[in-house]
């Protein structure tokens, strides 16, 4: 939605502190908005910088779509926690033409230039303790200076360098295509057409502490489901018990999980195994349980997996990353939780249901507390192995909407023989059955899944 970008920014400025990050310019429950659907950009500004403490002014005033603040000012560390895309789109969709800062994470430094919504600046000093919120500044990028108009004082800035004409341009494609790197937009672009959001990986963790629920089914089903739609995806087999691997055909192999590179060993693309078109699994291995003591033996212990897991996302070689749990809460699941973006719930129709929510979502507000994952959020809860047969399951499903609302998928998984023969064939349920009540229900529930995603293509 960036446009060309002036060079002289003008406006009132909003001064922030230290370490604002990502969860506070954009709150996680609005990441399904879509930046490339005019609307959803919209609404995606008018939520920008909603996760502050409500003790701070508004930046967007309540019933409002855009501020007044065109500059934002903050101090070290600008921007940190998550690597959202859409933490620079919603303060540029808000009215922001640019952020100074005294350091940002490099991070959201890097999502500001590829999207091309603002400037990213660097003061030379420490400008969040000189300038007050609402006071007019003139920020002038060629000359990199930031004048406080009611003073006249000026401050210098750090050069933007090789960046400036990137974000003038509109972000990394716009310039790419004005410098000629890429073919110019098309026809239908010219009429005004949207243009293509470029893939950025998604890291969700299916999980739950208890077993039994249909965790390692609806991780199979969903990521088998979700590449016959063309998205491309990895299922990553944590469990120690290796069901999701031998559920897909995969036999256990010495050294074919992600053992080592948990230890810092090796690439984690290399593991991956084309099972099916669109879809890579790493599988586990028995030995992946010896990984519980090596890790806790490391530094930044529950970051390995994250850690791991940063070259592959960088490539963007996948639209999604699926990551099948163990059954408990030890160190592999708390290492896919600490790089997660979003957590999957399955839970079964019976009356246990509620307690085992409340420890996953302690578990989650905890992983945000402590830093460990600040940006880590409930996507949905998954209900599964209902049984239309008794009142009970229909009471369990009323019970669970009625707590947690929204956050509770629309698709319900039925029990299902054909689900629970297909995985000793080796084969997801769309495949080994796909007319059967439990194909259809994962069809469905990829489609839901996508939806929220707002990527579900005409016709899917």
């Amino acid at each position: 939605m960036s446009t060309t970008k002036q060079q002289t920014v003008r406006g009132k400025v909003y001064v922030l502190g230290d370490n604002v990050d990502t969860d506070q310019i954009i709150p996680a429950q609005y990441l399904n908005l879509v930046p490339t659907i005019p609307e959803e950009y919209e609404k995606l500004g008018s939520y920008a910088l909603s996760g502050l403490p409500e003790s701070l002014p508004a930046f967007v005033p309540k019933g409002k779509m855009r501020s007044e603040f065109a500059i934002v000012i903050g101090g070290r560390n600008f921007g940190c926690g998550s690597s959202r895309e859409h933490a620079p789109v919603a303060l540029g969709a808000a009215g922001v033409q640019a952020v100074v800062a005294e350091s940002y994470a490099r991070i959201f430094f890097r999502n500001a230039v590829a999207t091309g919504e603002l400037f990213p600046c660097e003061s030379q000093e420490r400008l969040c303790e000189t300038f007050l919120t609402g006071a007019e500044a003139e920020l002038d990028i060629q000359a990199g200076t930031v004048t406080d108009l009611g003073s006249g004082k000026v401050f210098r800035l750090k050069p933007l360098g090789a960046v400036a004409p990137v974000i003038e341009a509109g972000g990394i494609f716009a310039y790419a295509r004005a410098a000629g790197m890429i073919a110019g937009p098309s026809q239908a672009e010219s009429n005004g057409a949207q243009r293509a959001k470029p893939r950025t990986t998604r890291v969700f963790a299916v999980a739950n502490q208890k077993g039994g629920v249909g965790k390692t089914t609806t991780a199979v089903n969903l990521a088998s489901c979700l590449a016959k739609t063309r998205k491309r995806v990895l299922l990553l087999d944590m469990d120690p018990q290796a069901n999701a691997s031998s559920a897909l055909g995969l036999q256990q192999t010495d050294g074919g999980s992600i053992y080592k590179m948990l230890l810092g060993e090796g690439e984690l693309a290399e593991q991956a195994r084309n099972v099916r078109t669109c879809l890579d699994v790493i599988p586990a291995e028995v030995d992946l349980a010896g990984a519980e003591v090596d890790i806790a033996r490391s530094e930044k212990y529950l970051h390995r997996l994250r850690t791991a897991l940063a070259p592959l996302i960088a490539r963007d070689r996948y639209d999604y990353v699926i990551i099948d749990c163990p059954p408990s809460l030890g160190i592999l699941t708390m290492n896919a939780l600490a790089a997660a973006e979003y957590l999957v719930v399955p839970v079964q129709c019976e009356y246990f249901a509620l307690e085992g929510l409340s420890v996953m979502s302690r578990l989650v507000n905890q992983m945000r507390a402590s830093g460990a994952n600040p940006a880590l959020a409930i996507d949905g809860i998954l209900m599964t192995m209902y049984d239309g047969r008794t009142n009970l399951s229909q009471q369990v499903v009323d019970e669970v909407r009625k707590h947690l609302g929204a956050k509770v998928y629309r698709t319900v998984i039925p029990r299902s023989v054909r689900l629970s023969e297909a995985p000793s064939h080796g084969l997801p349920i769309d495949e080994y059955d796909k007319s059967s009540t439990g194909a259809k229900a994962y069809q469905a529930f990829a489609r839901e899944f996508l939806r929220r995603r707002g990527r579900v293509a005409s016709g899917q």
